[in-house]
């Protein structure tokens, strides 16, 4: 009659089926006809799957640094903006390329007040068609001036994004290429040794040693 494990059997096998684990992830189980070209192989395979799971990870650490960063930024441009109206006074007058993006706007004379009692005057950018005596809305800083609005939610999430995806697309292909390198020379190495031994086995392997033997030979 078999006597029941203690409970002290427990970490006394886990612990070599644990050793077993690691060491099969990165030599595999012993094998007589693996060579040492192919368990460093494997490591490097290893090495670059870990280094795609890292890199992974720095993109998430930077996608939501930039989306911090970004969002305290919009709160506190938000807090010395403001959204006001403006009443244009003229027509329509050009349409200009906007040398940033290339593309172009229409463009109008208006006035408005901020703060209170405080007039302005600028040319600001209106929609096309638009006449004399409209109003567009416009944003603008603590002293009245015309600027630009607080960037949406989706253009922090989409610097955001362009700053994570950025940062794993370098670690990813940096970390590629020195793998990649690393497989070559072992590659090449592996090929000369195949090289080697067969230049001393095939002789003996196809007979051509025996054949070539004059007689009286060993």
């Amino acid at each position: 009659m078999s006597e029941a494990g203690t409970p002290g059997d427990g970490p006394t096998r886990s612990r070599p089926a644990t050793v077993g684990r690691v060491r099969r992830l990165f030599g595999g189980r012993p094998n007589e006809l693996r060579r040492p070209a192919d368990r460093t192989r494997r490591r490097w395979n290893i090495a670059f799957v870990l280094s795609f799971l890292i890199a992974l990870s720095c993109g998430v650490v930077v996608t939501t640094a930039v989306w911090n960063a970004e969002s305290r930024t919009a709160r506190e441009a938000a807090r010395h903006r403001h959204r006001i109206e403006a009443t244009t006074v003229g027509a329509v007058e050009r349409v200009e390329a906007n040398r940033s993006g290339g593309t172009s706007r229409t463009v109008a004379p208006a006035v408005w007040e901020y703060p209170a009692a405080r007039r302005h005057s600028a040319t600001i950018s209106v929609p096309f068609g638009t006449s004399a005596g409209r109003t567009v809305t416009i944003w603008v800083d603590d002293a009245g001036r015309e600027t630009q609005k607080p960037s949406s939610e989706a253009q922090r999430a989409l610097a955001a994004a362009a700053a994570g995806a950025g940062s794993f697309a370098l670690l990813a292909l940096a970390t590629g290429a020195v793998v990649r390198l690393r497989l070559l020379r072992v590659e090449a190495r592996s090929r000369a040794q195949w090289e080697d031994e067969w230049e001393a086995v095939e002789p003996r392997w196809s007979g051509r040693l025996k054949r070539e033997q004059e007689p009286g030979d060993d």
